[in-house]
């Protein structure tokens, strides 16, 4: 029964499919075996950045095993990470059509519906709600006062619930602000449901006042555990990103509920009650799509810190233009190559730079570069780099002259990283939340005149950028400055999230959405 796991055989699958169909049940139970380890075979070269072999293992296990979710999975995921928007999502659908039940499948298709430029943001609003109508099929009713002391003023119990209390994006925009919180008036208590522990966990462990590690709990014991806890407010971290723990919220183990920092979207569910944002995220003409209260932070929805390593910034010496982009692969679809490549054409002696974790992988690297030639971007105006360390990132910004966001998913750590580093950046905005994330930091730096509204926009906005030489100059000079004072500004967003936080409290205790 043993299959040719070095050429990757499809005609060995068929002969085991036949096997599986004919023959008595240990054939059935070989079979399967097989089956997973060729599939644990496909995640071991994906670790190991080989995409090429881990998709034709995946290829072969769909076409002999088209029931395997995990294949799929892993499938739709490297396609996504290659910028294959539209193929991931075929992928996505057929694993809704074979686990229809499967809530963190069908979450992770939310995430891919946001990358891809041909969704509305209408459509993307409908599709979250259509997942707390599958997957969310009752939420616990409101808390009443009389269950917990609606006292608006009095000292409150506030849990912070995520997956991702280690390096990455929590640290980036959540770990100095923890230490700034309000401790007269509020006790936090975090709640760890991944598990991976490293320098960023114990920073967040040693800030806490209370730290307890729930991964291994189910959705009753997350919720017992929490109302056990006497939690007021729960800030719920990671939307429907991997590892989330939405559907443990809709047994309401906390009166009020709400959403914030690692997922720009509304959640679709009425578990949330309140969700954190700003003016330029959430305008109020976008607000219909949104299932949840939306809260304005005047600061911005989010507080910039940047690692201690950050280097100085470098004045740029005369030579080539260099535009660049950091952010990952999966969201340079065909329409932003298109656009580059619009913008490349009008500045024949400029560059484009791209450094990315998943350059770190022939395959990925492979694809993307005849992508590019497809839309007329020759190797000779590329320069690709994998990604290294984070202050090894924030170094190679050092010869760069514009950071060009992608469309629809656009930058928020990295545009920061960017903008840190004394580097402009170019953005498209658009209707959804998360095509609006640079947008927004531009706007806080007064920077309104780099954001694009549409193709023809962006490039104009970059196009003059090119062309002006002085202003760059001075933007490298004052950009960090004017980081600290607005997106970096931790303890000012630490006051208003507070303030948030209380507000949201009293309105509940007004009886507001109870």
């Amino acid at each position: 029964m043993q299959l040719e796991h070095n050429g990757f055989s499809n005609q060995a699958f068929a002969i085991v499919a036949q096997l599986h169909a004919e023959l008595r049940d240990d054939a059935e139970i070989a079979y399967r075996f097989e089956v997973e380890s060729r599939y644990r075979q496909a995640c071991a070269f994906e670790y190991r950045n080989d995409s090429n072999s881990a998709l034709a293992i995946a290829d072969a296990l769909i076409a002999a095993a088209p029931w395997h979710c995990s294949a799929r999975r892993l499938r739709a995921s490297l396609l996504g990470e290659r910028g294959l928007a539209a193929e991931a999502l075929a992928e996505h659908a057929r694993i809704a059509e074979l686990a229809p039940d499967d809530a963190k499948s069908a979450s992770a298709y939310l995430i891919a519906l946001q990358h891809d430029p041909a969704q509305s943001a209408a459509a993307i609003a409908a599709a979250h709600r259509a997942w707390a109508d599958r997957h969310l099929a009752a939420t616990a009713p409101g808390w009443k006062a009389e269950q917990r002391n609606a006292d608006a003023q009095r000292t409150l119990r506030v849990g912070w619930l995520s997956p991702r209390f280690f390096a990455g994006l929590a640290e980036t925009f959540f770990a100095a602000e923890l230490r700034q919180l309000d401790r007269a008036t509020m006790t936090h208590v975090l709640y760890d449901s991944g598990g991976i522990d490293d320098a960023a966990t114990a920073r967040f462990r040693e800030v806490a006042d209370t730290w307890r590690r729930v991964d291994m709990f189910d959705d009753d014991e997350l919720r017992a555990r929490i109302q056990a806890d006497e939690i007021d407010v729960l800030v719920e971290l990671s939307g429907h990103a991997p590892g989330n723990r939405l559907r443990a919220l809709a047994t309401r183990p906390a009166p009020v509920q709400i959403s914030w920092l690692d997922y720009f979207h509304s959640t679709g569910t009425q578990t949330v009650d309140v969700l954190l944002s700003d003016r330029v995220l959430s305008p109020p003409e976008l607000l219909g799509n949104y299932s949840e209260r939306v809260a304005y932070l005047e600061a911005g929805r989010l507080a910039y810190s940047p690692p201690p390593g950050a280097p100085p910034i470098v004045p740029r010496a005369d030579g080539v233009l260099r535009l660049a982009c950091f952010n990952r692969l999966s969201k340079i679809n065909d329409e932003v190559l298109a656009t580059w490549a619009r913008l490349l054409a009008l500045l024949p002696d400029a560059v484009l730079k791209l450094k990315m974790r998943a350059l770190d992988d022939a395959g990925h690297r492979e694809n993307f570069i005849a992508r590019a030639a497809a839309h007329g971007i020759s190797t000779q105006r590329l320069e690709l780099l994998g990604y290294g360390s984070h202050v090894d990132t924030l170094a190679a910004y050092a010869d760069v002259d514009i950071a060009l966001d992608p469309f629809p998913f656009s930058g928020c750590a990295t545009s920061c990283d960017a903008l840190w580093m004394g580097v402009p950046v170019v953005t498209r905005i658009g209707d959804t939340m998360v095509s609006r994330q640079t947008a927004s930091l531009l706007t806080s730096l007064d920077l309104d005149n780099l954001i694009g509204t549409d193709s023809d926009s962006y490039v104009r906005c970059a196009l003059e950028l090119a062309k002006a030489a002085e202003r760059r100059r001075d933007l490298r000079l004052e950009l960090r400055e004017r980081m600290r004072s607005s997106v970096a500004d931790v303890e000012r967003h630490a006051r208003e999230l507070g303030g948030a936080i209380r507000e949201s409290w009293q309105s509940w205790c007004a009886g507001v959405g109870r």
